[in-house]
């Protein structure tokens, strides 16, 4: 069925010396001008990427049929949506980017909207202010519409799978003959394989979206999953620690301890523990990965040497450097102790108890590593009980 409004003559009734928008492409095609076939949509079943689609079917209609063309798919809550815009003429930039701008709501009032409720194409021979007040969502989509000023309208309705899915307005300027029913007939010859295209991109994209989504809630799960279970190894590891410094220990025992048992699991490169030594000097107890000679050549240093552990031990504050350039920018008297450990990370905790700063202990990484918050929980806490464990040797010491 098909719907004609405010009629007048058409392309049907025309002379021989006017010619339809849809005959002159007929004679195109006779002249080799033009594709034996529309091929692009041919070819769009095979198309699943949506914005392609929207673009190709586009294309299919404009300029071939029409100056303008808007294409409305219904989404999923059922209400058509604009999802594209065509016209033929480069200088109506402006104006294309003016519709774009202005997002229409639900319209079933419209003459698309009734085209997709109902499924029955309207063809509008010459349009009048009257016509374009029923075309229009609201008073700024009418100030658009009246600036286009179509002469003639062709709607449509996008049936796919025996449903329709959305609608396509098609617009021709007072330059051009107006639509007629042959113009209706070449156009219906595209709208099925169109709407079919459009419906098999919508449903790809639903399934990619689909997939992806259940990914993304695997992936989160995996990642929860894997944040528990370090969170659980990490306390049975602070548990441990915790059983073996209960009794008094040496300092040495106390570093083996903390980093074999404990810090182990962060992966670093080297491990230090520096005790205070008198009020300017740290002596390293306890230490893994660093080279022989390195290591005896800071055996023993200086409170204020330039070193991480010194500058953690005098502020009484955590240190977490992520990188060497980090490390440039704000310690860069420190620099040249980690390059000799090769190493790209840090973090340099001091040992408080009682409220003195007993030493400071040290981790280095080989790469680039960024702690996040539950891993610096647990060197903090291992810090903490290793302080504590030193303050029980002293006490053992002095008795």
């Amino acid at each position: 069925m098909l719907l004609c409004l405010a009629g007048a003559e058409g392309s049907g009734g025309a002379g021989r010396g006017q010619l339809s928008q849809a005959e002159r492409a007929t004679r195109a095609l006779s002249d080799g001008r033009l594709p034996l076939e529309p091929l692009e949509i041919r070819l769009l079943a095979a198309t699943l990427d949506y914005p392609a689609t929207l673009r190709a079917v586009a294309a299919a209609f404009v300029p071939r049929f029409a100056d303008w063309g808007f294409i409305y798919l219904v989404d999923k809550t059922g209400i058509p949506r604009r999802e594209e815009i065509a016209y033929a003429d480069p200088s109506k930039a402006q104006l294309a980017a003016r519709f774009r701008s202005h997002a229409p709501g639900p319209a079933w009032a419209t003459l698309t909207g009734r085209c997709i409720q109902d499924g029955t194409p309207r063809l509008v021979q010459r349009v009048t202010e009257d016509v374009l007040r029923w075309a229009a969502h609201d008073e700024e989509h009418l100030a658009a519409l009246q600036a286009l000023a179509p002469s003639s309208m062709l709607i449509l309705p996008l049936l796919a799978r025996d449903r329709v899915i959305g609608g396509i307005t098609l617009m021709r300027a007072a330059h051009i003959p107006p639509f007629g029913e042959r113009d209706l007939l070449a156009a219906q010859g595209l709208i099925a394989p169109a709407a079919l295209a459009l419906d098999n991109a919508q449903v790809a994209t639903a399934e990619r979206s689909a997939r992806d989504s259940a990914a993304e809630t695997a992936e989160v799960e995996r990642d929860a999953r894997i944040h528990a279970e370090r969170g659980a190894l990490r306390l049975q590891r602070l548990q441990s620690v915790a059983r073996s410094l209960a009794s008094a220990l040496a300092p040495e025992a106390v570093g083996h301890v903390v980093f074999e048992s404990g810090l182990s699991l962060m992966g670093a490169k080297t491990g230090t523990l520096a005790l205070a030594r008198g009020e300017t000097d740290l002596e390293i107890v306890h230490s893994f990965g660093w080279p022989h000679a390195v290591l005896e050549q800071w055996r023993t240093f200086r409170t204020d040497a330039p070193s991480l552990l010194a500058e953690a031990f005098r502020t009484r504050t955590p240190i977490w450097i992520n990188s060497f350039e980090a490390l440039s920018q704000v310690y860069p008297s420190a620099v040249a102790l980690p390059k000799a450990r090769a190493e790209e990370a840090w973090a340099a905790l001091p040992l408080v108890a009682d409220g003195r700063a007993l030493g400071a202990l040290g981790l280095g990484f080989a790469g680039r590593r960024h702690l996040d918050d539950a891993e610096r929980e647990f060197v903090v806490a291992l810090a903490a009980l290793a302080a504590q464990a030193i303050v029980r040797a002293h006490h053992r010491r002095e008795r």
